[in-house]
Protein backbone atom coordinates (compact mmCIF):
# COMPACT_ATOMS: atom_id res chain seq x y z
CA UNK A 1 0.00 0.00 0.00
CA UNK A 2 1.06 3.61 -0.64
CA UNK A 3 0.96 6.65 1.63
CA UNK A 4 2.40 9.38 -0.32
CA UNK A 5 3.51 10.62 -4.22
CA UNK A 6 5.41 13.35 -4.41
CA UNK A 7 6.90 14.81 -8.50
CA UNK A 8 8.42 18.11 -9.38
CA UNK A 9 9.32 19.41 -13.00
CA UNK A 10 12.20 21.37 -13.69
CA UNK A 11 13.08 23.80 -16.35
CA UNK A 12 16.54 23.16 -16.97
CA UNK A 13 17.86 26.44 -17.94
CA UNK A 14 16.57 27.66 -14.17
CA UNK A 15 19.41 25.54 -12.84
CA UNK A 16 22.78 27.19 -11.87
CA UNK A 17 26.17 25.26 -11.95
CA UNK A 18 27.27 27.44 -9.50
CA UNK A 19 29.20 26.06 -6.75
CA UNK A 20 26.59 27.65 -3.73
CA UNK A 21 24.13 26.06 -5.89
CA UNK A 22 25.23 22.65 -6.53
CA UNK A 23 26.16 23.02 -2.60
CA UNK A 24 23.01 22.92 -1.17
CA UNK A 25 21.47 20.12 -3.60
CA UNK A 26 24.30 17.53 -4.14
CA UNK A 27 25.99 15.00 -2.10
CA UNK A 28 29.70 14.89 -2.09
CA UNK A 29 29.65 11.94 -4.13
CA UNK A 30 26.73 13.45 -6.77
CA UNK A 31 29.25 16.98 -6.94
CA UNK A 32 32.30 14.47 -8.27
CA UNK A 33 29.66 12.90 -10.57
CA UNK A 34 28.13 16.27 -11.89
CA UNK A 35 31.81 17.16 -12.48
CA UNK A 36 33.21 14.63 -14.36
CA UNK A 37 30.73 15.03 -16.81
CA UNK A 38 31.95 16.28 -20.12
CA UNK A 39 29.54 18.99 -21.22
CA UNK A 40 27.83 21.83 -19.26
CA UNK A 41 24.58 20.44 -21.12
CA UNK A 42 24.82 17.30 -19.32
CA UNK A 43 25.94 19.11 -15.74
CA UNK A 44 23.07 21.24 -15.98
CA UNK A 45 20.39 17.76 -17.01
CA UNK A 46 22.05 16.19 -13.81
CA UNK A 47 21.59 18.55 -11.45
CA UNK A 48 17.83 19.25 -12.91
CA UNK A 49 17.27 15.54 -12.10
CA UNK A 50 18.69 15.44 -9.01
CA UNK A 51 16.78 19.30 -8.05
CA UNK A 52 13.22 17.46 -9.65
CA UNK A 53 13.29 14.52 -7.68
CA UNK A 54 14.83 15.64 -4.41
CA UNK A 55 11.87 18.02 -4.28
CA UNK A 56 9.53 15.23 -5.33
CA UNK A 57 10.62 13.28 -1.82
CA UNK A 58 11.00 15.94 0.25
CA UNK A 59 7.09 16.14 -0.64
CA UNK A 60 6.56 12.46 0.83
CA UNK A 61 8.08 13.13 4.07
CA UNK A 62 6.35 14.00 7.11
CA UNK A 63 7.90 16.99 8.86
CA UNK A 64 9.84 15.12 11.30
CA UNK A 65 11.43 13.30 8.42
CA UNK A 66 12.63 16.58 6.89
CA UNK A 67 16.48 16.63 6.08
CA UNK A 68 18.44 19.01 3.53
CA UNK A 69 18.51 17.83 -0.58
CA UNK A 70 22.43 18.07 0.17
CA UNK A 71 22.02 14.83 2.55
CA UNK A 72 19.41 12.99 0.16
CA UNK A 73 22.00 10.97 -2.05
CA UNK A 74 20.71 9.28 -5.15
CA UNK A 75 22.35 6.33 -7.04
CA UNK A 76 21.98 3.42 -9.25
CA UNK A 77 21.04 -0.03 -8.95
CA UNK A 78 21.25 -1.70 -12.63
CA UNK A 79 20.34 1.70 -14.81
CA UNK A 80 17.16 2.66 -11.69
CA UNK A 81 18.30 5.51 -9.97
CA UNK A 82 17.35 4.37 -5.78
CA UNK A 83 18.03 6.63 -2.49
CA UNK A 84 21.61 5.63 -0.85
CA UNK A 85 20.02 7.04 2.36
CA UNK A 86 18.98 3.93 4.59
CA UNK A 87 16.20 5.85 6.37
CA UNK A 88 14.57 6.86 3.47
CA UNK A 89 14.75 3.41 1.97
CA UNK A 90 10.82 3.22 1.56
CA UNK A 91 10.79 5.48 -1.27
CA UNK A 92 11.20 4.70 -4.76
CA UNK A 93 12.20 7.16 -7.07
CA UNK A 94 12.23 7.89 -10.66
CA UNK A 95 14.47 10.77 -13.13
CA UNK A 96 13.26 11.51 -16.85
CA UNK A 97 14.67 14.10 -18.75
CA UNK A 98 13.27 15.67 -22.15
CA UNK A 99 15.03 18.43 -23.99
CA UNK A 100 14.02 21.37 -21.62
CA UNK A 101 13.21 19.65 -18.99
CA UNK A 102 13.92 17.18 -15.90
CA UNK A 103 11.18 15.37 -13.43
CA UNK A 104 11.35 13.40 -10.47
CA UNK A 105 9.00 10.83 -9.04
CA UNK A 106 8.88 9.83 -5.30
CA UNK A 107 6.53 7.06 -4.34
CA UNK A 108 6.80 6.29 -0.06
CA UNK A 109 5.90 2.91 0.66
CA UNK A 110 4.04 2.28 4.30
CA UNK A 111 6.68 0.52 6.86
Amino acid sequence: MLEKIGIDIVENKRISLRKNFLNKVLTNAELLKCESLLTKSAKIEFAAGRWAVKEAIIKTLNKDEMIPMSQIEIGYNDLNPIILNKKLSNILVSISHEKKYSIGMAVKKND
